[in-house]
């Protein structure tokens, strides 16, 4: 026994010795870097109202504490009828909640430092009549626009961490629901950016799409098309991967599913395929940055569902 102790001793010995004198030869691990700013929302959310060619503030809203800088997020609530603004919360359960006829939002702080945040739309109190080709649809999403930029091609690899789990989704069409022009959907998409100033292409961007939830379909395709439906769409490429890419299972089975995948050859591919179907034309993926975020309900249907998101997060591992 104390020979195995001996042993152990000189073997930490061994590892402290070259650990030093690794660092004294220059070698280092490669920074890691969290994308995603005030994951446990301490600076509050800014509050926008329902019409995205107008995206100013309306509000605040400090659900965990108030921090002292100005919030990285944003709720954003475009063709609502039923702005929630100046609503005071209430305690369920440990969950702050927020709470008006046609959205309830939620954040639930967990021991471990992550959030847990609730997003629930009542569609049935937004139309009066089946949504038409066309028209506007309701939104209730978290936003955030990345303050520090960093190029993609600078970093080794991207890593996507999300949880979530689908509370309801209720159809309340019945027999005039248009799966073409209806559903519930949740995706978490990036802004993939060219960020060079002096580049003649400087702003151009597409939507990088990471799906979660469509009422119409349990497993999720790869989908490729030009930002279009309503007046104020971006006319900007959007490109998602296919649900199978990102998880197993589907939160139709209203279970937990859980996401821990290196999405930087996925945003890559994407590039690629907008390039090739005549978008980002005289950008280079040297161009490019993530310059921003959304995450929630769109609802282009008369449904009732919520889900809980626990607040995702994208760690970059930069290059040496």
């Amino acid at each position: 026994m104390k020979q195995l102790y001996i042993l152990l001793i000189v073997l930490i010995l061994f590892q402290g010795c070259r650990d030093e004198k690794s660092q004294k030869n220059g070698e280092k691990t490669n920074e890691t870097i969290e994308i995603i700013q005030d994951r446990t929302f301490k600076n509050g959310l800014l509050i926008r109202g329902n019409d995205s060619s107008k995206p100013v503030p309306i509000g605040r809203l400090y659900p965990i504490g108030k921090g002292v800088e100005e919030p990285s997020w944003a709720i954003a609530q475009w063709g609502t009828h039923h702005v929630m603004n100046d609503i005071s919360p209430t305690i369920i359960n440990d969950s702050i909640v927020y709470k008006q006829d046609a959205k309830r939002l939620f954040f639930y702080p967990q021991r471990d430092g992550n959030t847990i945040i609730g997003l629930e739309v009542f569609a049935s109190k937004e139309y009066s009549a089946p949504r038409k080709l066309g028209e506007n649809w309701v939104h209730l999403l978290i936003e955030q626009s990345f303050k520090n930029l960093i190029l993609l091609k600078t970093v080794q690899s991207i890593n996507y961490k999300l949880k979530a789990k689908l509370l309801f989704c209720s159809n309340k069409m019945y027999e005039e629901f248009n799966p073409d022009l209806h559903t519930a959907q949740i995706t978490f998409f990036l802004t993939i950016q060219n960020s060079i100033k002096d580049s003649p292409q400087y702003g151009d961007f597409f939507w990088f799409g990471l799906p979660l939830y469509d009422y119409r379909y349990s497993k999720i395709a790869e989908y490729g098309a030009e930002d279009l439906g309503k007046d104020d769409a971006s006319k900007k490429f959007i490109s998602t991967v296919a649900s199978d890419e990102l998880f197993s299972g589907s939160l139709h089975s209203m279970d937990w599913i859980s996401i821990d995948k290196n999405i930087y050859p996925l945003i890559k591919k994407s590039f690629e395929t907008a390039q090739s179907r005549g978008y980002m034309k005289g950008s280079k993926w040297e161009d490019l940055c993530i310059t921003g975020m959304n995450i929630g309900w769109e609802v282009p249907g008369t449904f009732d569902c919520g889900i809980m998101v626990e607040c995702p997060s994208l760690i970059a591992t930069m290059n040496n």
